[in-house]
C-alpha cells in the first residue's frame, strides 16, 4: 500500500514538473559590455510554434514587462495559417518600434493532411508578406541600420530556412563601420558560415534546437545534443546564444528540464 502511495506521488510530481517545464516561461538575462554606459535592451524570441500563452501570462505581456529596444523573432512562428494569425495578433500587442524577423523552416514548410511539405514559392511569401504587415521587419540575408542616441547598430538577417539559402550581401569592410553588429538566423548551423567567412558580429541570435526539449543532468537528450544551449563567447567580441524557444515540436508536445525561453541582453553602447 504504502509502495503504491509513494508511485502515485512520484507520478503527479512528475506530471506537475513536465507541465511546469512546458508552460512556465524563464527569463534569461544576459549583460555583454560595460553595464555603466549606455545600455540597449534586446529582446529575443523563437519557435513559438503558434504558442502565445504560459502559465506567467501571454506573450506580448511578458515582452512589454522588458520594455525592449529591440524585438528578434529567430523563425517558426506557427505550423498552420490559423496559428500564424493567432501569433501575428498577439506580435501586434508588443510595445517595441523595431521589430525583426528572419524564416524558419516551419515558414518554409506547411502542413498539409498532417504532414509537412514544402511550401510553394507563392505560399511561402504570402506568408512573409502577412508577417511584414504586421509591422515586423523580415530580414531574408539583407540588413537593416538603427540609431541609437549617436551609436550606429546593424541588424542583419541571415535566411537558412533551408540549409544553402544563407548570404552575406554586404562587404566585411562595410560591416566593421558600425559600432554594434547583431545578427539573426534560424538554425545554428550558421555559426560554421560566419566562422569560415570571418563575419564580424557582436551577437549573433539563433533558436531551431528547442534546447532538445528534454534535458537530464544539465545535458541535452537527442537530436541537438552536440549545440550548446544559451551563450557561448567565442572571442572577445562575439558572441552566440542558442534560444530554447517558447513552443514545442508537434513529435515532441512536453519539455522536461527545458523550460520555454524569452532572453533578454544588455548591450553597452
Amino acid at each position: 500500500m504504502i509502495v503504491s502511495i509513494s508511485i502515485v506521488i512520484i507520478l503527479v510530481l512528475a506530471v506537475l514538473f513536465i507541465g511546469y517545464s512546458t508552460l512556465w516561461v524563464k527569463f534569461s538575462h544576459i549583460q555583454l559590455g560595460d553595464p555603466a554606459s549606455k545600455n540597449v535592451t534586446v529582446v529575443q524570441i523563437s519557435d513559438l510554434h503558434g504558442q502565445t500563452h504560459f502559465i506567467n501570462g501571454s506573450l506580448s505581456k511578458m515582452v512589454n514587462h522588458v520594455n525592449p529596444d529591440l524585438v528578434m523573432i529567430t523563425g517558426d512562428l506557427a505550423s498552420t495559417k490559423e496559428q500564424l494569425d493567432k501569433v501575428l495578433k498577439e506580435i501586434r500587442q508588443i510595445k517595441c518600434v523595431h521589430l525583426f524577423f528572419v524564416p524558419g523552416n516551419h515558414e518554409r514548410y506547411g502542413l498539409v493532411q498532417s504532414r509537412f511539405q514544402l511550401n510553394s514559392d507563392q505560399d511561402y511569401e504570402a506568408i512573409l508578406r502577412s508577417i511584414q504587415d504586421a509591422h515586423i521587419n523580415v530580414l531574408s540575408n539583407r540588413e537593416y541600420p538603427v540609431y541609437i542616441g549617436d551609436k550606429k547598430l546593424l541588424i542583419y538577417g541571415f535566411d537558412n530556412s533551408l540549409y544553402g539559402k544563407e548570404r552575406l550581401t554586404m562587404r566585411v569592410e562595410d560591416l566593421q563601420s558600425f559600432d554594434v553588429i547583431i545578427m539573426l538566423a534560424h538554425s545554428p548551423s550558421i555559426i560554421e558560415t560566419s566562422l569560415q567567412q570571418h563575419i564580424p558580429f557582436d551577437l549573433l541570435l539563433v533558436g531551431h534546437t528547442h534546447g532538445g526539449q528534454i534535458r537530464l543532468f544539465g545535458h541535452t537528450i537527442g537530436a541537438y545534443k552536440n549545440y550548446h544551449v544559451g551563450l557561448k563567447r567565442i572571442d572577445k567580441r562575439k558572441h552566440f546564444y542558442i534560444n530554447r524557444g517558447l513552443g514545442n515540436s508537434r513529435l515532441l508536445p512536453i519539455r522536461f528540464a527545458c523550460s520555454p525561453e524569452i532572453a533578454v541582453f544588455k548591450i553597452g553602447l
